[in-house]
């Protein structure tokens, strides 16, 4: 025969294990849980204000060069600093838009790779400069070889009196583009 307080029993331990058992779930989630966010502000936290500098992008190139008979040490160092990209509407006397979209590399000499934080300073500006000299142009008169020779004389002359204590001994177009 069937025992009735022996069924009570077993249903009583069924009942208490999942209870148990779910009570156990909330303490398990009531402690991971917040371990885990921890450790995922840590690690975001770690990711974002890290900075290491072997991963950023240098704007700038050093080229050491020597003079025939001289060793590295007592040649001349030449800094290639590449300046952002500028994107100019121009001067127009019709109802024609133009744009001009050009990429300098400006060239000094005699310079340490560890002073290009004062170029850094001038780059604002030098933009500015560039700029509003590029805005008074008309597409005409830069779209030949002579007007683009005039164009970058200027713009040397320009930032030579931005950069006084540096000399910047050439410009380099790395790209120069008239979109009409």
């Amino acid at each position: 025969m069937i025992d009735k307080n022996n069924i009570d029993d077993e249903e009583d331990e069924e009942s208490s294990l999942k209870t148990s058992s779910k009570a156990n779930k909330k303490k398990i989630l009531l402690i991971i849980l917040p371990i885990l966010i921890i450790i995922g502000l840590v690690v975001s936290f770690y990711a974002v204000f890290s900075t290491k500098k072997e991963n950023e992008k240098k704007n700038y190139q050093v080229i050491e060069t020597a003079a025939e008979g001289e060793t590295t040490a007592t040649g001349n160092t030449t800094l290639l600093y590449d300046l952002p990209a500028i994107d100019v509407l121009l001067n127009s006397n019709n109802n024609q838009q133009a744009r001009a979209k050009i990429q300098i590399t400006i060239e000094t000499k005699n310079i340490d790779a560890d002073k290009t934080h004062l170029i850094d300073a001038f780059i604002p500006r030098i933009n500015d400069s560039i700029i509003t000299h590029l805005i008074e142009l008309h597409p005409e008169e830069i779209q030949s070889s002579e007007g683009i020779y005039w164009l970058k004389e200027e713009l040397l002359h320009r930032i030579n009196l931005i950069t006084h204590p540096i000399l910047i001994s050439n410009l380099n177009f790395k790209s120069f583009e008239i979109q009409k």
